[in-house]
């Protein structure tokens, strides 16, 4: 079978997309004779937008690091300024293909992409297109492009080409209310999609491929969930058949996965594992063998985990086998900074390659950090931070303010904490609280407070609104009556105070006085 795998727009041109990778290697291992094309449309919207603004292509020299400094902070700020520029092009685009799928009112800029998108998809006359799907913000483009590429399939000579939409977002949405607004889309794969797309690639009849969900007739038919398949049956993604040199990454930087789901899994703000059938990992060895075929095969040293967090005492038999090797590489982790991340642990990554580590802090507070259950102690994180400094690895803090119950005194915490830690991170992300659907939150709102108003909107079309995940909220006041979620207040009170930490660090150095580098915020 011929089958085009695409990844529509929105998300960063930094970004390879690992699931059509993954599923491409699968398909060609299982089902002979398929015939698997990639196609990063997100990353083509990119350079399209790119090639329409008058920086655009410094930026592209500039991010490819074939023009300028990339570590030079000044390039690198004038450069982002176009970057966002572009960014806020496409997002343009975003809310256009919104207003398409309500009204079916094109605009001009739309039209021309998603015209150049159908016609790329078609040269390759497709029996099958695969649309991938993983944040929020692709599903009206994913769902645009769907409507656009069916009305060119019935007008040209394809007969029969189907389209099926998957990925993680499958699960974070009403697929029949997906299935009702685009009736173009033939069919929908939730869950982990090697064996259904395997299946869809061999002729298996429909009603008989799990986890797929496609038109009857009349109604939407939805079959058994997928089954959980071993991580060793599943072969190396297949990065070939992306343009790697095109990315927005000065080296390539390839996504690699050990294990699947979350080891932990009792985080009660968590909807990430709904996608995943359970926590898998697979063999050291197989995967220190993918890292060192990918460095051999395509020149790749640079590499980054899509893991929730890999244990420590599986990092330990990673870096292991890695120095064992001798292989040169770098590569980022996400990390839980627990108490058996000890300094001796940290320096053995440092020297396998691991450069860099975002670590879910979340909270400075234990009490919030105990009542989300994340199973980290405050002094521990601290310690961690530093030792992860220490030994060599570049820190990125991963926090969430406004999380359900959070007090004044929370806040003093969080704030206190982070000013003991901050000279040891290199980056910190700084997100407000979000209620997902079917998490311990959601289902126990009114024990924290929290009040649901419905889910957030993703689009409408054909009378239909399709609902995300994510949950619209209010929180209880004192007075009983019910307020905004404080996410965004916190949020902005902690730049507020780094910005007046900075200023009276600037204004002791100015004036020659000591200065007190836990306050270099």
């Amino acid at each position: 079978m011929r089958v085009v795998l695409v990844f529509p727009p929105r998300a960063s041109a930094t970004y390879m997309p690992l699931g059509i990778a993954s599923l491409a290697s699968y398909i060609e291992s299982n089902v002979p004779g398929s015939l698997v094309r990639l196609m990063d449309l997100n990353l083509a919207a990119w350079i399209q937008a790119a090639d329409q603004d008058v920086q655009g292509r410094d930026l592209i020299h500039f991010v490819r690091g074939h023009q300028g400094m990339f570590t030079d902070p000044g390039q690198t700020l004038y450069h982002k300024s176009i970057w966002d520029r572009l960014r806020q092009n496409i997002t343009a685009l975003g809310r256009q293909a919104e207003i398409f799928l309500a009204s079916g009112k094109l605009s001009l800029a739309l039209k021309t992409l998603l015209d150049s998108q159908v016609r790329s998809i078609l040269a390759h006359d497709p029996e099958l297109v695969g649309i991938s799907v993983l944040f929020p913000e692709q599903v009206p483009f994913a769902s645009a492009l769907a409507r656009v590429l069916k009305q060119a399939i019935e007008e040209t000579a394809v007969p029969g080409c189907r389209i099926v939409m998957g990925g993680a977002m499958m699960s974070a949405l009403s697929v029949p209310d997906l299935m009702t607004a685009v009736p173009e889309i033939d069919g929908v794969v939730c869950g982990e999609g090697e064996e259904a797309a395997a299946d869809l690639c061999a002729r298996t009849a429909w009603p008989d491929i799990p986890g797929l969900i496609f038109r009857q007739g009349a109604t939407i038919q939805t079959n058994p969930g997928s089954r959980t398949i071993s991580l060793k049956q599943v072969p190396a993604p297949d990065f070939s058949k992306l343009p790697i040199p095109d990315y927005f990454n000065p080296v390539p930087v390839l996504p690699v996965l050990f294990s699947r789901g979350c080891a932990w899994r009792k985080c009660r703000f968590c909807a990430h594992n709904f996608s995943f059938g359970g926590y898998r990992r697979k063999p050291v060895a197989a995967f220190v063998s993918e890292l060192e075929r990918y460095h051999r095969t395509l020149g790749v040293t640079h590499f980054y985990s899509a893991d929730e967090y890999i244990l420590p005492k599986d990092m330990d038999a990673i870096c292991e086998e890695i120095l064992a090797r001798r292989l040169s590489i770098f590569f980022h982790i996400l990390g839980k900074p627990t108490a058996d991340c000890t300094p001796g642990r940290l320096a053995l990554w440092s020297a396998a390659g691991c450069k860099w580590i975002g670590w879910g802090i979340e909270s400075g507070s234990q009490r919030l950090l105990d009542l989300i259950n994340k199973g980290t102690c405050v002094t521990d994180i601290q310690r961690v931070i530093k030792d992860s400094a220490a030994a060599g690895i570049s820190n990125l803090g991963l926090m969430i303010f406004g999380l359900p119950t959070s007090t004044d005194a929370d806040m003093d915490q969080t704030l206190a904490f982070l000013s003991d830690v901050y000279e040891d991170l290199a980056g910190l992300t700084a997100s407000a609280f979000v209620l997902f659907d079917k998490t311990h939150f959601a289902r126990n709102a009114g024990r924290y407070g929290l009040k649901i108003d419905g889910p957030v909107d993703l689009f409408h079309s054909n009378h239909t609104a399709v609902k995300s995940g994510r949950l619209k909220f209010r929180e209880q006041a004192e007075d009983g009556s019910y307020r905004a979620p404080k996410g965004a207040v916190e949020v902005a009170q902690w730049q507020q105070y780094r910005l007046m930490a900075r200023r009276s660090a600037l204004k002791e150095q100015r004036f020659g006085h000591r200065i007190d580098s836990s306050r270099l915020l």
